[in-house]
């Protein structure tokens, strides 16, 4: 019975908690009540297919151009007047950065650069900054151009009464096949309208769960990652997939791969690996920061 008791009051006092560090209001900034796990999800009619931009204004509306919005666990203060996000732009130095993004990427891709830090950074920086230079964008010029220019022919094969509705769709699909080509030298296939895709599936249901990962808690966002079958298979068909990349690339000649590695970045992470992991490891911090070094002014000197 006691042992019912304290849950009991364990479970109460963690609700309370919650509701008072989530879903409660600590500042003198106009906001509409949250409601316990939802926030204001429910008053904004994104469960019922609201965007964004109606959400924004329809608040704006009732509570004048700065006010504050609690979206599941994402809280937000929103800045509507031109003339305040001027001066909020102006004078950034005086406001507090929010770390929500590096807490968010940190659960959904872990080893992405933001969240990184130290030598982990420095080596998977040395690998993918020096391919979005502006050099090595320009020797993708051409293939930027083809794809696009893809993308306008299919426009111009439909009938010119038809209204295209899904042009963002479309133009993010244009940047996942260019990126494909670029990072991977793989076609995505996202610009002939075909469905069967492994990968891109693939993708596209990970990254959708950003949606939803969005209006989670970290904890809350990382136990869904890791408890859902859906997910659970997206990643490890995005793993198989580079990993048959890498192997693909490992049969190329070195004289290729030294090549391309100026070009993709998945040349440039197979030309990267050390063939004796050990021997990197022992080695010291200065040693490691010198090598990066070496690569950063080697890509400088190419790229000029």
């Amino acid at each position: 019975m006691m042992f019912i008791i304290l849950t009991l009051i364990s479970v109460g006092l963690l609700v309370l908690y919650v509701k008072y560090k989530y879903f409660t209001s600590h500042r003198p900034i106009p906001s509409l009540p949250a409601h316990f796990l939802f926030g204001n999800l429910l008053q904004s009619g994104l469960l019922r297919g609201a965007s964004l931009l109606q959400v924004y204004t329809s608040f704006k509306k009732q509570l004048g151009d700065i006010y504050e919005i609690r979206l599941g666990f994402l809280h937000e203060i929103v800045v509507g007047d031109i003339d305040d996000v001027k001066h909020i732009f102006t004078h950034r130095h005086i406001y507090d950065q929010s770390d929500w993004i590096v807490e968010f990427m940190s659960v959904f891709i872990p080893d992405s650069l933001i969240t990184l830090k130290g030598a982990k950074f420095k080596r998977h920086a040395s690998i993918t900054m020096p391919l979005f230079r502006h050099g090595k964008i320009l020797s993708n010029f051409d293939l930027i151009i083809n794809c696009t220019d893809e993308l306008l022919n299919n426009w111009r094969s439909t009938s010119s009464d038809h209204i295209h509705c899904d042009i963002l769709q479309q133009c993010q699909n244009l940047l996942l096949e260019i990126f494909g080509f670029i990072g991977f030298d793989y076609d995505f296939d996202t610009l002939r309208g075909t469905k069967n895709n492994e990968l891109t599936l693939a993708l596209r249901n990970y990254i959708n769960t950003m949606e939803l990962g969005v209006y989670l808690s970290a904890f809350l966002f990382s136990a869904y990652l890791k408890l859902s079958p859906k997910c659970r298979r997206a990643q490890r068909t995005i793993k198989r997939y580079l990993y048959r990349m890498m192997e693909q690339e490992l049969t190329e000649t070195p004289e290729s791969r030294a090549q391309r590695k100026k070009t993709s970045l998945i040349a440039s992470l197979v030309a990267s690996l050390q063939t004796d992991e050990q021997a990197e490891e022992r080695k010291s911090e200065e040693e490691k920061t010198g090598n990066q070094n070496l690569i950063y002014s080697s890509e400088c000197t190419s790229a000029g």
